[in-house]
């Protein structure tokens, strides 16, 4: 409608408009969220003022290309073209598999290789590894990019020399999303260089990258190589109380870190991984947000984790969703683990068995004395009278607690 509405009085007051818009455009940039349900008439007119203005936007973001009609595609990135000075260029679900999208989203990258710091490819993931072979001679010009997302591109380890050899030439990088591309330990190898080259690196993310047992060599390889890193993700990939055994004595070194997620990587309180995990987040002072969703960790785990929980003062994200949690002792650990927390705002317990007793009452009481808990996501069988009296609470415009689930 913005758009549209600029079309219709440019011709009215040509100059004004025109000097609005890319003010507009230069502080702004472009944002169509659901480009799949434009019109021929709304492409026609963005691609106007895009080729008239389009110069002076820095930042670009088309989302879901790949339902858009073929009619319309052409005149759409037509005037994507005329965008010369991005800094952020964002085409989540774009249909990369098509020649047309591939060969403007190359011309894109080309004429804006001087100027980018932000790429977001994400859910691309009919682009596979031909796809990113194709531009990756475009990848490699793009000396200043910092945020290089390629979560769900349909990559695997037959991408690892390719993208090696991308991420050798993007000497700026600070971070990179691999999250969902099946690399696996091959893959992982082959990166691993590359990515210990990028030295400015704070955020890794190998969410579901395909890694198994036999992939722990690697990986503590490359961690031991990146000491600097702020955030790290590992979930959903088999690590196991074996592999983090392998694991631990490198992630101590990662004293930087701010963010940690081990969700589902099969950690256990049989094995030696929570004595371990203890042992590791006494390295991490400046740990904020945890995860360790559905880790079979269970109550024997949790309590073997609080001492050393209730010493992370800077915490403020502590999700525990689906840890075996069963015991209503655990409710008073969790209890002594708010008082201590005292910059927690967020609280995941859900599926966890461990509510529906006395020591409700406690957690509770504990929710309510915290003085700045803004969610919390409680046991399924916790007390529904607890949740009801949480509830009011959470809407006394003096407390901090807004939501609760």
């Amino acid at each position: 409608l913005f758009f549209h509405c600029y079309h219709e009085v440019l011709n009215q007051e040509r100059h004004k408009t025109s000097k609005f818009m890319q003010s507009f455009l230069a502080s702004y940039g472009v944002n169509v969220p659901f480009v799949s349900l434009l019109s021929s008439q709304d492409c026609q007119v963005i691609s106007s003022v895009l080729q008239r203005d389009g110069d002076v936007a820095k930042r670009l973001e088309l989302w879901g290309l790949t339902n858009i009609l073929e009619e319309n595609i052409s005149t759409l990135l037509f005037g994507v073209r005329k965008c010369t000075r991005l800094t952020v260029f964002q085409v989540p679900d774009a249909g990369l598999h098509r020649p047309n999208v591939m060969a403007c989203i190359s011309s894109t990258l080309r004429c804006n290789s001087h100027t980018l710091e932000e790429l977001d490819f994400s859910w691309n993931k009919t682009m596979g590894d031909k796809g990113l072979e194709l531009l990756s001679s475009d990848f490699k010009q793009l000396k200043k990019l910092k945020a290089f997302d390629i979560f769900c591109m349909g990559l695997t380890s037959r991408s690892g020399n390719t993208l090696a050899d991308v991420l050798h030439n993007l000497p700026a990088l600070t971070s990179i999303n691999l999250s969902k591309n099946k690399i696996g330990s091959s893959g992982l190898e082959i990166i691993t260089p590359a990515l210990q080259q990028c030295k400015q690196l704070k955020l890794l993310d190998l969410t579901y990258i395909g890694l198994d047992k036999e992939v722990h060599p690697v990986l503590p390889t490359l961690l031991s190589g990146l000491p600097q890193l702020q955030r790290l993700s590992l979930g959903d990939n088999h690590i196991g109380d074996r592999g983090f055994e392998q694991l631990a004595p490198v992630l101590q070194q990662c004293s930087q870190l701010r963010y940690l997620d081990l969700s589902r990587c099969g950690l256990t309180s049989d094995g030696h991984s929570m004595p371990l995990l203890v042992t590791v987040l006494l390295c991490l002072p400046r740990l904020e947000v945890l995860t360790l969703n559905c880790n079979p960790v269970g109550d024997k785990g949790l309590e073997q984790l609080s001492p050393v929980l209730e010493q992370c003062s800077q915490l403020t994200r502590l999700s525990l969703w689906g840890i075996g949690l069963k015991s209503p002792w655990s409710m008073l650990i969790i209890s002594r683990l708010l008082r201590q927390l005292t910059s927690l705002k967020i609280l995941i317990l859900a599926c966890n068995d461990c509510g529906g007793s006395i020591f409700d009452e406690a957690l509770c009481a504990a929710v309510k004395a915290h003085p700045s808990l803004e969610l919390v996501v409680l046991p399924k069988s916790i007390r529904q009278d607890e949740v009801t009296e949480l509830r009011r609470f959470a809407e006394d415009p003096t407390s901090t607690l807004k939501y609760i689930i």
